[in-house]
């Protein structure tokens, strides 16, 4: 074998070692059992104090208990929760970036202009650990006893009901659940956008607006139970202790605000990374201290494993799909 044959077979032999040393490398990165070796970072849509943020911040403390790692909550606001999602996604998909996330973040922006992200395909989805109580309210010495009576009053009045929410009409799941409401009972609302709940929250106490689109918080409920505010009818299926009686959309009109508030991470998660994190999140929902959280802050503790999130999810999209499609096409008939 001459020394040119020999220099060829070094370095084929070189190439070989490296090849199956980086082999070993991904494998192990693949199959680390000891998964989390670090804290993990943890992306909330909303600003620090909020309900969406408490929750957060309660049940990572709760699964960080099973995983042996702590979570670093990072709050990442902007862009109706798109901002934090794109965090999320864009992550390297090794189990150290996940974070939170709801309807309106997950249903709303695929169908707007100039969204991030056009599907869900860019998730993978571990866990839902709760939801919210969406109530429609009116201020206390509104002039409307009930559900019907509100609405007979905008039928008579077309335009003059001013609803309050935050964002635009189609940038919230509430404007969409309120836009179906006008299509079925042949009404027309005025749909004022504020920046955030205390902005609206301001408004309907001032009488500026007739109807507020919220979430129930502790804020919320301290001036209801003063009667300065009056619930009305609820978005969603979810309702206040004490006021079950108080009708919601889905008994009325068949339809609702969907449940999330769901840990996801980016597309491509090894299911190793997501079992142990499905596995942990699973036992914090039982967790005293984070059910406790959940209760003051008047919120449902909603757990579905991922297969049964998954499906949710799924299903959902396709819902909001055909909603958007009969906004799109009231749009177009306006623009003629």
């Amino acid at each position: 074998m001459n020394r040119k044959t020999k220099g060829i077979l070094v370095i084929i032999g070189l190439i070989g070692s490296w090849f199956f040393l980086l082999q070993n490398i991904d494998l192990a990165m693949a199959k680390d059992p000891e998964y989390p070796t670090k804290p993990i970072e943890f992306y909330i849509t909303m600003s620090p104090g909020g309900t969406t943020d408490l929750a957060s911040r309660a049940i990572i403390n709760a699964a960080s208990k099973h995983l042996g790692q702590p979570f670093i909550p990072i709050n990442k606001l902007g862009g109706q929760g798109t901002i934090a999602a794109m965090a999320v996604k864009t992550a390297k998909p090794d189990g150290y970036s996940i974070g939170v996330i709801s309807s309106s973040t997950a249903f709303v922006p695929p169908f707007s202009e100039g969204a991030p992200y056009k599907d869900l395909k860019g998730f993978t989805w571990i866990m839902n650990f709760g939801t919210y109580i969406w109530p429609l309210i009116i201020k206390g010495d509104a002039p409307w006893k009930n559900w019907k009576e509100f609405i007979e009053w905008a039928k008579k009045n077309p335009r003059a009901t001013k609803i309050g929410i935050t964002g635009a009409k189609t940038a919230d799941y509430k404007g969409l659940v309120l836009w179906q409401v006008e299509k079925q009972e042949k009404a027309e609302f005025t749909y004022l956008p504020f920046k955030g709940s205390p902005e609206v929250l301001s408004a309907i106490l001032g009488g500026h607006i007739n109807l507020y689109a919220s979430t129930v918080d502790v804020s919320t409920m301290s001036y209801i139970k003063e009667g300065k505010l009056r619930l009305l009818a609820y978005s969603g299926i979810y309702k206040v202790p004490g006021y079950e009686d108080i009708p919601s959309m889905r008994e009325l009109y068949g339809f609702k605000i969907p449940d999330l508030l769901a840990v996801y991470g980016p597309q491509g998660l090894p299911d190793y990374v997501v079992k142990k994190l499905e596995d942990a999140f699973a036992k914090a929902v039982k967790d005293p201290e984070f059910v406790k959280v959940m209760d003051r802050m008047h919120m449902p503790v909603l757990y579905m494993d991922r297969a049964n999130l998954v499906k949710h999810v799924e299903e959902w999209f396709s819902k909001t799909a055909k909603i958007y499609e009969g906004v799109k096409a009231e749009e177009a008939k306006e623009k003629k």
